[in-house]
């Protein structure tokens, strides 16, 4: 399904009327974005806001042992914005995981609409919100939780319940051990080591195309009795 060139379709702007949509459209660049490509690098010192109007895109933090994957972000997400207001370098590198289309917007017209419009502005500050309480129970995460634990909850955070039996949650099409070692700073070997060991304890089945996780109940109260020990 196409999806049109106008901010309109991007859900920081539906409150926006339509003549003040059109004039901001003619103000950003539109990027079609190919599966693999990066769009935003690290340190970069542009300070151009991305609006997604479709695809997926992955923010990570470049390093010499692994890159870090910080967020993934959907169609109706943002990013740029820190640098729009702060002038300082980009502090992540993000690509597209699908194909993609953003909308580019200059940094001064970005901050003039912050201002003008308080839907967008209400908007931005609920996903700035969302971030710091990710990052922060992340921080948690990785400052309380040993790396089996991490695993778990990974694991879980990516899991959905199953309808035909409360116990269970399912991860359909599940990441590689690669990316669940890049989420959550460890390596590939640990992530692939962990799941054995659940899979023989009878915590996850593997199936094809998916990880059941048998009891997310049981599971869950072991992550919170890790955290809290």
């Amino acid at each position: 399904m196409s999806v049109p060139n106008t901010l309109a379709a991007h859900g920081c702007f539906k409150t926006l009327n339509p003549e003040a949509c059109r004039t901001l459209d003619r103000q950003c660049a539109w990027l079609k974005i190919p599966a693999g490509a990066w769009i935003v690098d690290q340190s970069a010192n542009d300070r151009d806001v991305y609006f997604i109007m479709s695809g997926h895109l992955r923010a990570v933090q470049n390093s010499a042992r692994q890159d870090l994957i910080f967020s993934d972000m959907m169609a109706g997400s943002i990013f740029g914005e820190l640098s729009a207001f702060d002038g300082a370098p980009r502090a992540l590198s993000v690509f597209a995981v699908t194909d993609s289309l953003v909308a580019k917007m200059p940094p001064s017209v970005f901050v003039e609409a912050m201002f003008s419009h308080r839907p967008l502005c209400e908007a931005v500050v609920s996903t700035l919100i969302a971030r710091l309480r990710e990052n922060s129970r992340r921080v948690g995460e990785l400052g309380a939780l040993n790396v089996r634990t991490r695993v778990h909850a990974e694991l879980l955070r990516l899991a959905r319940p199953d309808h035909n039996d409360p116990k269970r949650a399912i991860i359909v099409t599940p990441p590689n051990q690669s990316e669940i070692a890049a989420r959550i700073n460890t390596r590939r070997e640990t992530v692939s080591r962990e799941i054995n060991a659940m899979e023989r304890g009878g915590l996850i089945e593997r199936r094809r195309g998916a990880i059941v996780i048998t009891d997310a109940l049981r599971l869950s109260a072991a992550i919170e009795a890790a955290s809290s020990g």
